[in-house]
């Protein structure tokens, strides 16, 4: 099988043999990447995404595999064993993920800071399998140029090809593919064989090409072999530094692309897949051009230079041609992951390839004689030396410029480092020097003069329609920004009002009512006020108006920024800061929930939509069954669910809700915004009195939003949410198959229509009365007006109309619940104007008593407050007391001489008294002001008349009402003429 020349250097029989060891080497890449993305799901789904896991896991990977390229050369003897071993520590992490969950959380006891000890335990488990996949591509460009002496000079470039081909290939299939179909575990298990196969193939095939040779055991006898104090010694400084920086400069490109693409496409990790897909095949195709046209790192740089000017001045343009052309392809989910994938190549494609050529620009240059081992030495100094920098340009990025500057700020940067990169490796000639300083000058021109910056503020819904996209970027005010590691928030302004927007993502306006309103209705429910946990706090308005009623609140929030700039949305949480009451804490909902012992009443997840892929795993089976062991027995778990997520996102919900659950309820916000109570206690409101009698909330309600407190309890729609469940035999959301994630990235058209239609249709009154604590005198009337505030005149709207409108004294209960707004209104505002429409609407339903003491109220408060003495005089004549109700009018004469109806009761009042002549003073009055239209006051005064024996007067005026209402033949019957 074997042939030796004279350096024993081995050589392959046949062509089969080089083509599978090809074929191994894209296996080993298609496997390699898998695990990056793989582990850092599992880890995720365990400790949480935020920055600090997130954080951890690449740059444990980045030095993981800088270290094995380093020391790749050492076990030399051992890629098949190293294969081996990424294949079986895969599939120890596929079928042990308790033990693993549980190795993590006793992890947490390591420090005071739970998180802390959790991610020094997922540091631990990954630099093993970390080094190991970086031995790979240093030893297979050994292996690969041991084959033949003409392959050795271009070895590297060729693995390096082949080995990014496949990571390129993997980034894509196992978020479109693989995950879907296999879930994360059974993905693990599959890549672990792909492993076990290629050590099986290179055992088998090729243990000869790992036997040691005489020239490097001379090597390492002599000490010669490759240590980390030596790495800059062995690299000219003129190779090794502008790799550093170009390599820095790379990290930053990469990040500021998997912002752009959340920025436009939306928070998923869809977009991070296509921006990971491009960046290998950028690496692939810059060492395939390489290895084609020998091309210097000169040539390379050049050509980066020119790929970051075309993504400076296309940027903020491709965003409106892809809003262009998603229409077109919208209801096609590949043709649209298709679409996002073309505009990111059109836009990153150029810079990702050269960035992925320096490595192999700085070997194409190397001794014709330069035999295998030295390939595999100097391979893996330079991945060494690249892995560091891109450490460092990671961190460059979320520490520093992340946080200080614009997008546009950021690209200019990477194309700074890239031109320093350039002047370096060509030591400052002015050849070089001067074209690189007016490509860098270019671009601070376009980003000073014409980069939309706000344009990437927009959200990415507004990306789906060019014309919507123009309409809503010419009402878009500056937004305030606030930016974190890798997270930006900011207040946008849109028509005058403020909206919380997060990476990608507009809320609701912050000064609209419904957040508060949440965690009114969550507080409903629970079965005590003691402990509550409110995971997110966004605005904080949720979670503020949850620590009005509880005891003792904890909120977990994931974004440090968002919490660093609590105290800018105070006005819209009742300074949630300042309640001692309230707990905030910066974490992972899922690492909180899961870490701790102690249990709620009442749990309530405030956490983004679905829509947002990381709180997709807040919708899992997994999720939901730590959080009912955090419950009390008979405690409640509440989940928001907008219509946005759709039918089938609807229905994955409740199916996964169901799996942990007996009881759910849904609560409508607004039409397309609900709430779903879950417990494993049948639902019902426990806390009405203290929820809706909280001056607080019930001022803030009414005097902002018009919202009645008092009618909060009359948003639940059904206690019998699962029975609306279209398919229970359908899939269900879990931490290894994220069913929602999926269904959120493939959505392309919201709203729950088909849902909204199965739950109207069940719609009943009598299960909502059963489930509410009390309802007033005015149910349903009260239940209705609530309906038609908060939703006007919606479907559910519609379908509780036909509910309730059979009910009888349908029409008084709908005047009680006037009453009970108006009352509401009056004990809030303590005005005379509140009071005296309160005073009003008592005297429509009759009661008289209670409204005389309410406009003597008023008369209190504003002894001249216009028609008070009118209406109190209205009240006194209705319950018979003319005495009263005469000196009223007569007050009410005094204080508004030109009243147009005081005169016409006085004068109606006094003939009723008897007192005729006066009678017929103020009707002459009244008739004179006001030529009145009806024909009313001129048979009262025709009575006057005829009272004091003016028939011919009495006639004549009977004459004139008939004139105004000649249908009526009766009047004269009625004064006896």
């Amino acid at each position: 099988m074997r042939n030796y020349d004279e350096g024993n250097v081995m050589y392959l029989k046949s062509e089969a043999q080089p083509k599978l060891f090809a074929l191994l080497m894209l296996l080993s890449g298609f496997a390699g990447i898998s695990y990056e993305i793989l582990y850092g799901r599992i880890l995720g789904n365990m400790v949480g995404d935020q920055f600090a896991v997130s954080a951890a896991i690449l740059m444990t990977f980045l030095l993981g595999i800088g270290f094995g390229s380093a020391y790749a050369h050492r076990l030399w003897r051992w890629l098949w064993a190293i294969e081996a071993g990424i294949g079986i520590y895969g599939a120890l992490i596929a079928f042990s993920q308790p033990l693993i969950e549980r190795i993590v959380y006793a992890g947490s006891t390591l420090f005071s800071d739970n998180l802390s000890g959790s991610i020094l335990i997922c540091v631990l488990l990954l630099i093993f399998p970390a080094f190991l996949i970086g031995c790979s591509v240093p030893l297979f460009a050994g292996y690969f140029g041991r084959s033949s002496q003409q392959h050795a000079r271009a070895s590297f470039s060729w693995v390096y090809m082949v080995y990014n081909l496949g990571a390129a290939l993997t980034a894509l299939l196992i978020e479109f593919y693989f995950i879907r179909n296999y879930g994360i575990r059974g993905t693990v298990a599959l890549f672990a064989a792909v492993n076990g196969l290629i050590a099986i193939g290179l055992w088998t095939r090729f243990s000869d090409l790992g036997h040691d040779n005489r020239r490097h055991d001379a090597r390492a006898e002599t000490g010669e072999s490759f240590v980390i104090s030596r790495v800059f010694r062995m690299i000219p400084s003129s190779r090794w530094l502008p790799l550093v920086l170009a390599s820095i400069a790379s990290a930053i490109f990469q990040l500021f692309m998997v912002k752009y693409s959340e920025l436009v496409f939306g928070p998923f990790r869809e977009s991070f897949a296509l921006v990971l897909s491009l960046i290998l095949i950028g690496i692939t195709l810059g060492s395939l051009l390489v290895r084609r046209f020998s091309l210097s790192f000169a040539t390379v740089m050049w050509l980066n230079l020119a790929g970051l000017l075309w993504l400076m001045l296309t940027a903020g343009s491709a965003i409106y041609v892809y809003s262009a052309l998603y229409g077109l392809v919208s209801g096609h989910f590949w043709l649209l992951v298709l679409l996002k994938w073309l505009m990111l190549s059109a836009l990153m494609l150029l810079p990702a390839l050269t960035f992925g050529a320096t490595i192999p620009a700085l070997l194409s240059h190397q001794n014709e004689s330069a035999h295998n081992e030295e390939v595999s030495r100097e391979s893996g100094a330079l991945l060494f030396i690249s892995s560091l920098a891109n450490v460092l340009g990671f961190l460059l990025m979320v520490f520093v410029l992340h946080r200080l500057l614009d997008y546009g700020v950021q690209l200019l940067i990477v194309g700074g480092i890239s031109a320093l990169a350039l002047i370096v490796y060509c030591k400052g000639t002015l050849k070089h020097l001067i074209p690189a300083c007016m490509v860098v000058v270019a671009m601070v021109g376009w980003q000073h003069y014409k980069w939309d910056e706000d344009l990437l503020f927009l959200s990415y819904t507004n990306y789906r329609n060019v014309d919507e996209l123009r309409a809503e970027r010419a009402t878009f005010s500056f937004p305030d920004r606030y930016k974190g590691y890798q997270d930006v928030f900011s207040i946008n302004w849109m028509n005058d009002k403020p909206y919380f927007f997060i990476n990608g993502y507009i809320s609701i306006p912050l000064n609209n009512p419904s957040e508060k309103i949440v965690g009114a209705l969550s507080s409903l429910y629970a079965p005590r006020l003691d402990d509550a946990l409110v995971l997110g706090l966004g605005s904080g308005a949720t979670a503020s108006s949850v620590g009005l009623f509880f005891k003792h609140t904890e909120v977990v929030e994931i974004n440090p920024v968002v919490r660093e700039n609590l105290f800018r949305m105070a006005q819209w949480n009742f300074d949630i800061e300042n309640n001692t009451g309230v707990d905030i804490m910066v974490d992972d909902a899922i690492h909180h929930v899961k870490v701790g012992d102690k249990k709620y009443s009442m749990i309530l997840n405030t956490v983004t939509t679905p829509l947002y892929f990381s709180s997709s795993k807040l919708y899992t089976k997994d999720f939901f069954d730590s959080i009912s062991k955090r419950l009390t027995p008979d405690g409640v778990y509440i989940t928001w669910m907008d219509s946005r997520i759709g039918d089938v996102g609807t229905d994955i919900t409740l199916r996964t809700l169901q799996k942990s659950f007996r009881h759910c309820a849904i609560l409508y916000v607004k039409s397309a915004y609900f709430l779903l109570v879950a417990s494993n206690e049948p639902l019902h409101v426990q806390q009405a009195d203290t929820v809706t009698h909280n001056h607080d909330l019930a001022a803030n309600l009414w005097n902002k939003h018009s919202v009645v407190a008092s009618w909060l309890p009359y948003h639940l729609m059904t206690s019998k949410a699962f029975s609306l469940i279209k398919d229970p035999n359908g899939p269900i959301n879990t931490a290894d198959y994220p069913a929602l994630e999926f269904e959120m990235a493939r959505l392309h058209s919201s709203g729950i229509y088909e849902f909204k239609t199965r739950m109207i249709k069940a719609f009943d009154i009598k299960d909502v009365r059963q489930s509410l604590d009390k309802v007033g005198e005015a149910f349903p009337a009260d239940f209705m007006a609530q309906a038609q505030d908060r939703l006007e005149n919606s479907s559910i709207t519609r379908g509780w109309k036909k509910q309730v409108s059979g009910t009888p004294g349908y029409t008084d209960k709908v005047k009680l619940a006037e009453l009970d707004k108006r009352r509401l209104r009056a004990g809030i505002e303590e005005t005379a104007k509140a009071y005296h429409a309160l005073g009003t609407q008592l005297t429509r339903v009759e009661r008289y008593p209670e409204a005389i003491t309410v406009f003597n109220k008023v008369l209190e408060m504003d002894p001249e407050y216009n028609n008070a003495y009118y209406n109190l005089g209205t009240c006194y004549e209705r319950l018979g007391e003319n005495s009263k109700a005469l000196q009223s009018f007569y007050s009410e004469k005094k204080l508004d001489p030109k009243d147009r109806d005081v005169d016409y009761r006085i004068g109606r009042l006094l003939l009723r008294m008897g007192q005729y002549q006066q009678a017929l003073n103020a009707l002459n009055e009244h008739i004179a002001m006001q030529k009145p239209s009806d024909g009313r006051p001129y048979i009262y005064r025709a009575m006057a008349h005829k009272a004091l024996g003016h028939a011919a007067l009495a006639h004549a005026d009977m004459q004139r009402a008939l004139d105004l209402q000649p249908e009526d033949k009766k009047l004269f019957d009625q004064v006896g003429l």
